[in-house]
């Protein structure tokens, strides 16, 4: 019976048309990128380049679409392979014709030329991660995950089973993120920056994984709102998801709103079967007028000339919120946000800088450290109290963009520009096409048409994989924690079958 699930299903209506339309956005960019090629000014390459990855990405949506059986474009039904494509025409295509003029900055340091490099890189990386997607041998693997989500709808329901369930993993969540603050002496993005590159605690990795119980916390109570239809359910939602966001600000974390959004409008679509497009342009607007504005002002009041301590820092917050509330929510805050926001989004810079310095400046890593840091990371700190910290991301800015030990900041390294410094095209070519594998198994076992178990996995690991701006072996680090943590969410959350078969 499993077996017969797995077989692909008839093709989707308007295949066709998905196929032309796939085929035409590829010629298009295949034209737009002889026009960066042959473009004089260094600028205008970096323009036209960008313009055609972003048409490139356009291309392939609808032809994964047709190759992995979507319904549409397989985006609202939440698939972390489509919307990465979404998110690499967006990040690495359409944010980057904001690079060319002054950069500032470690950014000072990157050639135009290594940027045009860097969009090629991406091309190749995005479409290896599409062919792993659709004709990767994912099959296996999927049909041996899915005797366990199949035991999972076979002995729990979609119905939550009360109230209690939502505050128990707000409750859990919560306490997570403040025993890490203690033992860490940092919250998020404020407090002592230094611990988080020289000091791991032997709990912190369990700590960080049950920390992400918050927003399942807000799915749960979203789930309850929609199947209970009472107005008590939905002042629930209102209150954990303003717990979420509250957490998050005062941690210093703009994506902490949107995954807590993320967490309301998944199971809508879900249930609903449609994306909550009110609800969407609704937390953009209030993502660019609110969050984008205190976030800075946060940031600048934690980080200043004095680095506040997480207490200092926390104190200060509601008084930054009261006066970002009380200005002026004029199109001028819109307009700045928004500008801010498409810097923000720009991914290629790392990628960028580690074509330009490797191997000619940087030998390149050993690509077996690809293979044994993920492995590594599952070893408990408590067993292992010496384990190396990860932080690739800080190491990156000292090695590539030669920044002092003491500036602790973290770059974008993108699993494309970590594969490609392990040993060039190659990995590159090899890493990619096996994250695509990775991603549909990912989406064939949390499938949302199968019911709603498969949103609590979606909402743990569509931000960090989609986003993906951290290192490739970080990426995939995170996977088996989340998933046992999401097995264990479910069990508590769902109601038992009566009848279990």
């Amino acid at each position: 019976m499993i077996a017969n699930r797995l077989q692909a299903p008839a093709a989707p209506r308007g295949s066709s048309e998905f196929v032309i339309a796939g085929l035409l956005l590829v010629a298009v960019a295949t034209v737009l990128a002889t026009m960066a090629v042959s473009a004089v000014s260094p600028d205008d390459q970096i323009r036209w380049g960008a313009i055609a990855l972003a048409a490139f990405c356009g291309g392939l949506l609808p032809l994964m679409s047709v190759a992995a059986r979507h319904d549409g474009l397989g985006l609202a039904s939440w698939r972390i392979g489509p919307w990465s494509l979404v998110w690499g025409a967006l990040a690495f295509g359409l944010a980057t014709m904001s690079w060319p003029g002054a950069q500032g900055g470690p950014a000072d340091e990157i050639w135009p030329g290594s940027i045009v490099r860097a969009l090629w890189m991406i091309g190749v990386g995005l479409a290896m991660l599409t062919v792993g997607y659709c004709a990767g041998p994912y099959r296996l693997v999927t049909l041996h995950l899915r005797h366990i989500t199949d035991a999972l709808g076979r002995r729990f329901t979609d119905q939550i089973r009360g109230p209690g369930v939502t505050w128990i993993l707000l409750g859990v969540g919560t306490a997570a993120q403040l025993g890490s603050a203690v033992l860490s002496g940092r919250l998020g993005y404020v407090g002592d920056a230094a611990a988080s590159v020289t000091t791991a605690s032997g709990y912190g990795q369990y700590l960080a994984v049950a920390a992400e119980c918050v927003p399942l916390a807000v799915a749960a109570a979203a789930i309850r709102a929609c199947q209970a239809k009472g107005l008590g359910s939905w002042l629930v939602l209102g209150t954990v998801f303003a717990a979420d966001i509250t957490e998050g600000a005062a941690a210093g974390d703009k994506q902490s709103f949107v995954v807590a959004v993320l967490a309301v409008i998944i199971p809508l679509s879900i249930i609903r079967r449609r994306l909550p497009t009110g609800t969407i342009v609704a937390a953009a607007i209030v993502f660019l007028l609110i969050v984008i504005p205190f976030n800075q002002a946060y940031r600048a009041s934690a980080r200043g000339p004095v680095t506040l301590a997480t207490s200092q820092a926390v104190a200060d917050a509601p008084a930054i919120a009261d006066h970002v509330v009380a200005s002026d929510l004029s199109a001028a805050i819109l307009e700045t946000s928004a500008d801010y926001l498409s810097q923000r989004l720009q991914n290629i810079d790392t990628p960028a800088i580690i074509m330009q310095r490797t191997p000619s400046e940087i030998p390149f890593a050993a690509p077996g450290q690809l293979l044994i840091a993920p492995v590594a990371d599952l070893i408990p700190r408590i067993l292992w109290p010496d384990k190396p910290i990860l932080a690739t991301g800080y190491q990156i800015s000292q090695e590539y963009y030669q920044l002092p030990a003491e500036i602790y900041t973290s770059s974008s390294v993108t699993p494309e520009g970590d594969l490609y410094r392990h040993g060039g095209w190659f990995p590159l070519i090899l890493g990619m096409f096996l994250l695509g594998c990775a991603i549909r198994i990912i989406d064939e076992v949390a499938d949302l048409r199968r019911g709603m178990h498969g949103a609590f996995l979606i909402i743990l690991l569509f931000p960090d994989i989609v986003k993906a701006e951290s290192d490739y072996t970080t990426l995939l680090a995170g996977i088996p924690g989340m998933f046992l943590l999401w097995l264990g969410v479910v069990a508590i959350s769902f109601t038992r079958r009566r009848y279990a078969y």
